[in-house]
């Protein structure tokens, strides 16, 4: 590896210091507050340093479906060429998958919701638009789509403001990534498997030498992602409890929809998931 020159040619490196090259000072006026509630600012740092770690998600699994989509097509192999690229990404987007993970349940220990949940309106993890995009480059379908209707059909302005918004762009992630997903690609080497069962289809891959490390971080990721929804279903039911509400900010009947990814979606992988750890 040699030093590779600044996008910039202009830049004066002598001048790049750390508060200046991580943006600090713009970084940290990204958190205001909007009450003088000792638990706001815990609830605003959480959800931005978790939207920071799917920024990062996002790119790097966009570098890891772009390495399996080359291994795939290796000809010098009838199932996967060389994986190493594809698995050096994806251990990445696990280790910033566990912060997420981590992360999230420091907000059981707000004991003041009550006093900012009103003032912030329809905000609600429903309208993260990145997570989304993570799901989507997962392989997950569209599942949140009206899961803020009412008893009367009506769409709480969480979600439609969501759709006016980032509708556009979802739209866009899913035709993008209808063939080139986690997902996707899974489904692909259990065809290139000469086997009559899932079970022999996934042995024989977990038997190949550049399959096995893939699949083994897919399990994991496979799990993170399980994880992080059951954290998110039980930090809502903690907090809404305490402020004596059924009913999430973002208008959802909360236990049933932060219930419904593990109870109609996972595994996201068949047959990996279920193996015992590899």
């Amino acid at each position: 590896m040699h030093p590779l020159p600044p996008l910039n040619p202009d830049l004066d490196v002598t001048q790049n210091h750390y508060w200046s090259y991580h943006g600090l000072e713009t970084l940290l006026s990204c958190k205001q507050p909007l009450t003088a509630s000792q638990d706001e600012d815990l609830f605003i740092t959480v959800h931005q340093i978790c939207e920071l770690g799917f920024h990062q998600m996002i790119i790097d699994l966009g570098r890891v479906l772009d390495a399996i989509a080359t291994a795939l097509q290796d000809a010098s192999d009838p199932i996967i060429g060389d994986t190493h690229e594809a698995c050096y990404f994806l251990t990445r987007v696990l280790k910033l998958y566990e912060v997420a993970v981590t992360t999230m349940p420091i907000l059981t220990t707000m004991r003041a919701f009550a006093e900012f949940r009103t003032t912030i309106g329809p905000t609600s993890g429903f309208q993260s638009f990145q997570f989304r995009h993570l799901e989507i480059m997962s392989g997950v379908p569209k599942y949140w789509e009206g899961g803020t209707r009412n008893a009367e059909g009506k769409l709480h302005v969480a979600e439609t403001e969501f759709e006016k918004r980032y509708g556009a762009q979802v739209a866009e992630w899913r035709d993008r990534h209808q063939h080139h997903s986690l997902t996707h690609y899974y489904n692909l080497l259990l065809q290139r498997v000469d086997a009559s069962s899932l079970e022999e289809k996934v042995s024989t891959l977990l038997e190949h030498p550049q399959a096995h490390p893939l699949l083994k971080q897919m399990q994991m990721y496979d799990l993170l992602q399980t994880r992080f929804h059951r954290a998110h279903l039980g930090l809502a039911a903690q907090q809404l409890k305490l402020v004596g509400a059924d009913v999430g900010t973002g208008g959802t009947s909360f236990r049933q929809y932060l219930a419904k990814y593990e109870a109609e979606l996972a595994p996201l992988f068949p047959g990996l998931s279920q193996t015992p750890e590899i």
